[in-house]
């Protein structure tokens, strides 16, 4: 966990020094929602005890979404840009993004004991899918506060909540082929 922090820690100091250098429009906005994200997946794995490879993928994500609304591109950020074809990395990161936090839920919810593999499954699903809504919520705020944003219209938001179903549903149904299964005689860390 100390490791995760301190990456994301400087990843968060090196690009608040980045876009407030280059006047980036969303610097105020990523820097701070990172970090509290942040702290929220830190209360999560208090009792979801994630693995290694899980912080360094939430990590990851939370790196990809920093370097997306900050970094500047063209003649807007990251996450404008195409990456395959039309495909912009706005998409591909939501996919990717949703398919860590599917991974991630689906540790938390076998590790905590409280469903069978199948509900598992289902509610792991929920649970990214439903973080990935809350982007867009956040990206909705987001696009109220800022004149110029990057969010997009009606479509672009659907195709976001499209990437996320997809990403969760990838990321989950690997973690069920990779999380270890909970140990029946280890009692539920859940107070």
């Amino acid at each position: 966990m100390r490791r995760a922090i301190v990456v994301l820690g400087l990843a968060v100091i090196g690009f608040s020094i980045y876009g407030t250098a280059v006047d980036s429009p969303f610097v105020n906005y990523y820097v701070p929602i990172t970090v509290v994200l942040a702290a929220l997946v830190g209360w999560i794995h208090r009792t979801a005890r994630f693995s290694d490879a899980t912080l360094l993928a939430l990590t990851v994500a939370a790196i990809g979404n920093l370097a997306g609304g900050v970094l500047l591109w063209g003649d807007g950020t990251l996450y404008g840009a195409a990456v395959i074809g039309d495909i912009r990395y706005d998409k591909v990161f939501h996919a990717l993004a949703t398919g860590v936090a599917g991974w991630a839920a689906y540790e938390a919810v076998r590790r905590w004991g409280i469903a069978g593999t199948g509900a598992a499954v289902f509610v792991s699903i929920m649970v990214a899918g439903g973080a990935g809504a809350f982007v867009e919520i956040i990206e909705y705020v987001g696009s109220l506060l800022f004149e110029k944003n990057s969010v997009g219209d009606y479509g672009n938001n659907m195709l976001d909540l499209v990437a996320n179903t997809a990403g969760s549903i990838a990321g989950v149904l690997l973690a069920t082929r990779f999380v270890d299964e909970p140990d029946p005689d280890r009692p539920s860390t859940i107070t």
